[in-house]
């Protein structure tokens, strides 16, 4: 895995652990929403192709014992970009809206080129990659911290497209 370049001068981690499904829910589609709201009008982000579930995912890639494991919030969705727009050049605005608001934000050598990965202090974690084959939509991806397994839920709704205003 290539080894990620040092934060910006001042960027402390910070994690907010998240109490609540809903809370988790609702920071990651804040997040998006924030990203789309700052692109060109007609941008959507919709997740038809890749909802599965309710985005939930254990942080342990084998949990064992009775006990819940503890879980993170997923949420993957395609760009959908207006007629004519560069979807690289979509993806380098990504990174840079996301440094605006403070983030660790650098490309990753194993994923598709272009792309950008974010981090945010408080734990948080976006990241938008080209496609694979080319000529298809890029990928957008909100990831939470882990969060208790206990407050896991399968009945919090989440929306299909997040629209640009």
């Amino acid at each position: 895995m290539t080894s990620a370049p040092p934060p910006p001068p001042g960027w402390e981690l910070e994690p907010l652990i998240p109490t609540s499904q809903q809370q988790a829910q609702d920071t990651v589609i804040g997040y998006l929403t924030r990203t789309v709201e700052a692109l060109p009008a007609g941008t959507r982000l919709d997740a038809t192709r890749y909802r599965v579930g309710n985005g939930n995912r254990s942080c342990d890639d084998l949990p064992t014992g009775s006990d819940k494991p503890e879980m993170m919030f997923t949420d993957v969705r395609q760009v959908l970009l207006p007629e004519g727009a560069d979807a690289a050049g979509v993806i380098s605005e990504v990174g840079d809206i996301w440094r605006s608001w403070g983030w660790h934000v650098f490309e990753r050598d194993d994923f598709p080129r272009p792309n950008q990965f974010g981090y945010g202090p408080d734990g948080y974690r976006l990241q938008i990659e080209s496609s694979t084959p080319p000529g298809h939509p890029p990928t957008i991806s909100g990831i939470s911290p882990c969060f208790p397994g206990s407050v896991a839920s399968d009945d919090v709704a989440v929306p299909t497209v997040i629209p640009s205003t």
